[in-house]
Order: structure tokens, then sequence, then C-alpha cells
């Protein structure tokens, strides 16, 4: 059985890159590999997933898809929000 969902176009131009990343034969595949793949991430996790989803609001301003330096951006929010 399959459905058909909406997504914007920026959203299936991601899924299309990531695609193309894994080597997926179709979109679907893909999907379903972002999926397990955000599954297992999230069984991982063991801080508040709410902080993660606020400090992921700002990634757009420090690079967006850029993750060279994600951890050290991540770092520095997390001094700032805890120093004042």
């Amino acid at each position: 059985m399959t459905t058909t969902i909406r997504i914007s176009l920026e959203d299936k131009e991601r899924l299309i890159r990531f695609a193309r990343k894994v080597n997926a034969l179709s979109l679907a595949e893909a999907f379903r590999m972002a999926l397990s793949l955000a599954e297992e991430k999230l069984e991982e996790f063991k801080g508040d997933i709410n902080s993660l989803k606020e400090l992921l609001k700002y990634s757009k301003v420090v690079g967006g898809d850029v993750s060279e330096h994600v951890d050290e951006e991540l770092a520095k929010a997390l001094r700032s929000e805890f120093s004042g």
C-alpha cells in the first residue's frame, strides 16, 4: 500500500540531494533511509529534544547546510545561553 505526501519544493530538493549521497534508487527509498537514520539517532539522543529543536531553529543563521562548524556554533550557543 502506498500514499502520497505533500512536501515543499525545497524539501524535495533536499531529498534528491540525500538520495544521490546515499545512492538510493528512488526518492521513496531515500525517504525510508532518512527516516531509519532519524529514528536511530533519536533513540541514541539522551538530552532534551525540545532544547535541541530550539537550537536547530537558528541553524540557517550559522550556515544552513554547511556542517563543518556545527559543533563550534552549538557550543557558542550553549555557552551564551548558560552565561547570561
